[in-house]
């Protein structure tokens, strides 16, 4: 129950910070000077040292050449989403500032912050290694593909040498190659620099969904629907690539664990980066806002789903029809005052909120009490 809570929270940390970003630009405090700061450190300073980070913390030159065959099924997946997204973006004849933005969203999911939780919920701590060897290609992806297309679709005219050169020089690029050079070469950085990188990759999360929410904000909720245009995109974000990845590994021999946890990485919601580039480069911030905040409200049921679907096969679930129905409609009550904006919406919220919660009373509260017992039986064996 406690990681289950653990990934629950993981998801609604995400979307409580894209509510604090979306409160600061009502307030006035997220101005256009604030919007080019965050957007021009993170893309400079704080994703390069991130991924660096990243990479130094969690892999060894060990991990990566123990498990060559596991390295095929990103490497195979993400790139032929980035083709099909493509041609689909060229089908549906997307604007240039959008097809950038379209393609990374469709091709690069939220590998750590929600995709490690959902796995630890889901696996325990043995799927960490798996975890970790997705977030090496999926990293390298969004650094060396994603993000310089979201760069094109932000500039004028198709690619050239400047623009070759332009992504030779980008930070985050530099720091791929970096932290590949590292991990090849088994180096590992002085502790006082992986103190102070660890600092900073803690600000890169809570800054991207700041960003988020400020551009949420100059939409409007009103416009954040699901157009036809994040439809197909959800499609390829939550249907096709984990699919595509179930095959590869059925054709592999590739099953059990590792198989559960990349479909699993691969059905995660759009990358934060994608907001962050979208704002530096040009590119269509707005859909790409509205990609991100989309996708990670679904994951939120995705929790759930995943959730019954894996304790199913281990445990008889006690399924209670109406009981479900009726938190389903007070979270749809939920979801639709908050974003039509009906009148007194936030009272609205308050009175669901309420609601979901005497409706849960019991398991929450055994839940609380698990925790709490669990923390002071770990407290005694350290005294």
């Amino acid at each position: 129950m406690e990681t289950f809570l653990h990934a629950v929270a993981s998801v609604t940390i995400i979307l409580l910070l894209t509510a604090t970003g979306y409160f600061c630009a009502v307030k006035g405090w997220m101005t256009v000077q604030v919007k080019t700061f965050i957007s021009r450190y993170l893309m400079t300073v704080g994703i390069p040292v991130m991924l660096i980070y990243g990479m130094q913390n969690n892999l060894t030159r060990a991990d990566v050449l123990a498990a060559p065959r596991l390295l095929l099924i990103p490497l195979l997946v993400i790139p032929s989403c980035v083709v099909m997204s493509l041609l689909a973006g060229r089908l549906m004849k997307l604007p240039h500032r959008q097809l950038g933005v379209f393609v990374m969203m469709a091709a690069m999911g939220n590998t750590i912050f929600i995709g490690l939780a959902m796995c630890l919920e889901l696996f325990g701590d043995i799927a960490t290694p798996y975890v970790m060897l997705f977030y090496l290609v999926s990293s390298c992806f969004t650094q060396l593909i994603g993000i310089p297309l979201v760069r094109w679709s932000g500039e004028a005219g198709g690619f050239s040498m400047q623009m070759v050169w332009k992504f030779l020089r980008a930070p985050t690029v530099v720091s791929v190659f970096l932290s590949l050079l590292l991990v090849g070469l088994d180096i590992h950085l002085p502790s006082l620099v992986m103190s102070y990188a660890k600092y900073i990759n803690n600000t890169v999360t809570p800054l991207a969904l700041l960003l988020t929410g400020c551009i949420i904000h100059e939409i409007g909720l009103r416009s954040l629907r699901l157009t036809p245009t994040l439809g197909v995109m959800m499609v390829f974000r939550f249907v096709i690539s984990p699919a595509l990845g179930a095959a590869l590994c059925a054709l592999l021999g590739i099953g059990g664990l590792v198989r559960s946890v990349y479909v699993v990485e691969l059905a995660m919601p759009v990358v934060t980066q994608t907001v962050v580039a979208a704002a530096e480069y040009g590119a269509d911030e707005q859909l790409a806002a509205q990609g991100a905040a989309i996708s990670t409200a679904l994951s939120y049921l995705l929790v759930f789903v995943l959730r019954g679907f894996h304790t199913r096969r281990w445990v008889r679930l006690r399924w209670n029809l109406p009981h479900f129905l009726l938190c389903a409609v007070l979270l749809t009550v939920q979801c639709v005052t908050m974003v039509c904006e009906v009148r007194l919406w936030i009272v609205w919220q308050l009175v669901c909120f309420a609601g979901l919660c005497t409706l849960n009373f019991y398991p929450l509260k055994a839940a609380v009490q698990h925790l709490i017992g669990d923390r002071l039986a770990r407290l005694r064996k350290r005294s």
